[in-house]
C-alpha cells in the first residue's frame, strides 16, 4: 500500500501543544486491535510514527510513551494543555448552558432514542473531563456519574457540579453497579489497550444497555499516504494513540457482541487559536459566557439565535463535515 518508503515524511506542526515525549520511554507498538505489525507510514509533529492496519481499518501510533509518562501528561492536562478556570463562575456558566445543550446535542437525542428515554437511566461518562456532558445528561433526566483520570477535573466536578466522579471505571462500578449506558466522548483515541478496556465497559452494561463513542474520524485519513498526509487529525491533539474509521467501529462492535444502532461522521475540528499557547479564559470572558448562557436559556434565547443565524448564516450548520465519528452500539439482550 505504501511502496518505496525509505524515510518517513514528517508532518508540519499545527497545534502549538506538542508533547515533549522522553525518547527513552517510548515502546514499539503493533495494531492495538489485532496485534498485527504494520509498516510505519509517517511521523507526526511530535516525532511519533503512525501506521495503518488494513485488517482493522484503523490508523495507530506505532511507538508510544510509557505508563508513567502518560500519567504525568494527563495530571497536567487542565493546566498546561487545556487550561481552564476551575471555579464557581465557570460552574455557573456550565450549568446555565446545560439545559439548552441537552435539547440540541445530537448525542443526547440519539442516546435517548436507543434507550427509549434517558429519564432515571444510570449513565457513566468515562473521561468526563470538566463535566459539561454530565450536566447535559442530568438536564435530560439521566442519573449521571463520571470517571476521570485528572485529579483537578475530578475535584471540580465533585465540588462545583455536585456530580459523583471516580478515579477509574472499576471504582465506579463497585459503587453504583451495572449501568444503562456508558459514554466515551473523545476517549477511545487515548487508550493504550482499547480492546481490553472496551471489554470491561461492555461487561458493565445491563442487557440492552448502550455504548456511545465520539472520536476523531480516522476514516477521513483514507488508506493511502497522500490522503493521510493531508488529514488534519494527525497534526492536532497529539496525545491521541489511534484513529478509528466507521468500518473499524463496526468491526469492533461485532467483536464485542454489540449491535450498531447508529453511526455517522459529522462536524469540524476546533482549530481556532490552536497555533498559539493555550491559556485559561479571563475573568471577563468567563463572565461574558455566563451572560450569554443566561440569555440563551431565557425567553430571549430563540430571538438571539434567530438574529445570529440571520447575520452569520455560514455558521448555522455545524453538522456538516466529517471530522468526528459518532456511534451508538447496544448490548444484546440475554
Amino acid at each position: 500500500m505504501f511502496p518505496g518508503l525509505v524515510a518517513l515524511p514528517k508532518l508540519p506542526a499545527l497545534d502549538f501543544r506538542i508533547p515533549r515525549w522522553v525518547t527513552e520511554d517510548l515502546t514499539p507498538r503493533s495494531c492495538p486491535f489485532c496485534g498485527m505489525q504494520n509498516a510505519h507510514v509517517l511521523l507526526r509533529p511530535d516525532d511519533l510514527p503512525v501506521a495503518y492496519c488494513a485488517v482493522c481499518a484503523v490508523w495507530y501510533v506505532a511507538s508510544i510513551p510509557g505508563t508513567e509518562g502518560l500519567e504525568r501528561f494527563y495530571q497536567d492536562y487542565w493546566d498546561a494543555f487545556r487550561p481552564a478556570r476551575l471555579d464557581a463562575r465557570t460552574a455557573r456558566f456550565m450549568k446555565r448552558s446545560a439545559r439548552r445543550n441537552a435539547s440540541t446535542d445530537l448525542r443526547i437525542s440519539r442516546l435517548a432514542a436507543v434507550l427509549g428515554t434517558l429519564r432515571a437511566k444510570r449513565v457513566v461518562d468515562v473521561g468526563c473531563g470538566l463535566g459539561s456532558f454530565l450536566l447535559s445528561l442530568q438536564a435530560a433526566g439521566a442519573e449521571p456519574a463520571g470517571v476521570e483520570i485528572s485529579r483537578d477535573a475530578r475535584d471540580f466536578v465533585q465540588n462545583h457540579l455536585q456530580i459523583p466522579v471516580y478515579r477509574d471505571l472499576s471504582e465506579c462500578l463497585a459503587e453504583i453497579g451495572s449501568i444503562d449506558a456508558i459514554v466515551m466522548n473523545d476517549l477511545v483515541e487515548h487508550l493504550v489497550t482499547p480492546v481490553d478496556f472496551l471489554k470491561t465497559v461492555v461487561s458493565a452494561l445491563r442487557p440492552e444497555g448502550a455504548l456511545l463513542i465520539w472520536t476523531p474520524n480516522g476514516g477521513a485519513a483514507g488508506t493511502d499516504l497522500d490522503a493521510a498526509h493531508a488529514w488534519v487529525g494527525f497534526r492536532v491533539d497529539l496525545e491521541h494513540l489511534q484513529y478509528l474509521s466507521p468500518r473499524a467501529l463496526i468491526l469492533l462492535a461485532e467483536r464485542l457482541g454489540l449491535t450498531v444502532e447508529h453511526v455517522e461522521t459529522t462536524g469540524f475540528p476546533g482549530l481556532a487559536g490552536i497555533d498559539r499557547a493555550p491559556k485559561a479564559p479571563s475573568s471577563l470572558r468567563t463572565r461574558i459566557q455566563e451572560v450569554r448562557a443566561a440569555v440563551s436559556s431565557s425567553w430571549a434565547g430563540p430571538i438571539a439565535r434567530g438574529f445570529r443565524e440571520a447575520v452569520r448564516p455560514d455558521r448555522n450548520d455545524r453538522t456538516t463535515g466529517t471530522y468526528h465519528l459518532f456511534a451508538i452500539a447496544q448490548k444484546k439482550a440475554k
